[in-house]
C-alpha cells in the first residue's frame, strides 16, 4: 500500500512538472511602462531560467521564482510590445506610450472595389484596439480609452445633460476612485466619437471589441458633447449613429438635447 502511495505521489509530482513546463510565459501577467524613452517591463514566467525576449531580442532570463524584469529602449511604433519565453508570447500595451500619428484615422475598409479606392489605399492605417479586461477598450492609435458597453447597460438612454450626469456617476464610483480605477471619464466630442466608427462593418459600424452597441432599440445613436452650431445650439447637439442599413445611415446626426440617446464615455486625449 505504501509503495502504491509513493508511486502515486511520484506520478502526481511528474504531472505538476509537466504542467509547469507547459505553462505560458504570461500565465501570471506582464506589464510595461514608458518613461524618459525607456520601457520598463516586468512580469511572471512559470518557466524557470526561460530566456525572456522583447520584440524578438532576448533581454533577461526568468529567475527561480519565475519572475522577470528588464529595461529597454526598444519602443514599438504601435506602443504594443511582444514578450516571449521561447514557447509562448504575449502582446503588452506600454503604459505612457502614445502612437498618435499625424492625419486622420483609417476607416476600417479593407475590401477593394476599384484601384485607388479607400480599401486599396487605406489612408490612416489599420484600426487597432486593446480590450483592457476591466470594462474598457483602448484605441491603440489615438490613445483614447473607451467604456465597453454590456448587455446590462447598452439600452440605457439619457438626455444630453443626463449624459454628463452619467459620466459623473462613473467618476464617483468606488469611493471616488472611479470606474475601472479612473475618475476622469467624460462625454466624447463629435470627432472623438466618429473616430471609432468602422466603415468596414455595418449594423453596427463599430468593432465588436467595444461590446454590444445595437441592443434592443432600433436606433443606435450615441451622444457627443458637441452642440449643433447651425441651429439653436443651446437646445441641439451632435450624435453619432452606428447603425448602417439602407435608409438608416452611419455618421453624425443632430438631436434635440431633450432626446433620449445612448452614451459611451471616454478618457484621455487632453
Amino acid at each position: 500500500m505504501r509503495s502504491g502511495l509513493m508511486n502515486l505521489k511520484g506520478i502526481l509530482a511528474a504531472a505538476v512538472v509537466v504542467l509547469l513546463g507547459a505553462a505560458p510565459a504570461h500565465a501570471l501577467g506582464a506589464k510595461a511602462s514608458l518613461s524618459g524613452g525607456v520601457v520598463n517591463v516586468s512580469g511572471r514566467s512559470t518557466v524557470r531560467s526561460a530566456p525572456i525576449s522583447w520584440e524578438g531580442a532576448v533581454m533577461t532570463t526568468a529567475n527561480k521564482n519565475g519572475g522577470f524584469a528588464f529595461a529597454t529602449t526598444i519602443v514599438p511604433s504601435d506602443c504594443i510590445g511582444t514578450v516571449s519565453d521561447g514557447t509562448s508570447s504575449l502582446d503588452v500595451r506600454i503604459d505612457g506610450c502614445s502612437d498618435l500619428a499625424p492625419g486622420l484615422p483609417g476607416t476600417g475598409q479593407t475590401v477593394i472595389y476599384a484601384v485607388g479606392d479607400d480599401g486599396d489605399v487605406r489612408a490612416g492605417g489599420t484600426l487597432s484596439y486593446t480590450d483592457n479586461g476591466d470594462g474598457t477598450v483602448t484605441d491603440n492609435r489615438s490613445g483614447l480609452t473607451w467604456e465597453k458597453k454590456t448587455d446590462a447597460n447598452v439600452n440605457e438612454v439619457y438626455t444630453w445633460l443626463g449624459a454628463f450626469d452619467y459620466a459623473a456617476q462613473l467618476n464617483a464610483m468606488n469611493g471616488g476612485a472611479g470606474f475601472a480605477g479612473h475618475n476622469d471619464w467624460r462625454v466624447p466630442n463629435i470627432k472623438e466619437l466618429l473616430s471609432i466608427v468602422d466603415y468596414g462593418r455595418s449594423n453596427p459600424s463599430i468593432d465588436p471589441i467595444f461590446g454590444p452597441t445595437v441592443g434592443r432599440l432600433n436606433y443606435v445613436s450615441f451622444w457627443s458633447s458637441t452642440s449643433w452650431a447651425a441651429y439653436e445650439p443651446l437646445y441641439n447637439a451632435w450624435s453619432v449613429n452606428f447603425k448602417d442599413l439602407y435608409g438608416d445611415y452611419v455618421g453624425v446626426m443632430p438631436f434635440g438635447k431633450g432626446s433620449f440617446l445612448r452614451v459611451r464615455v471616454v478618457r484621455g486625449g487632453l
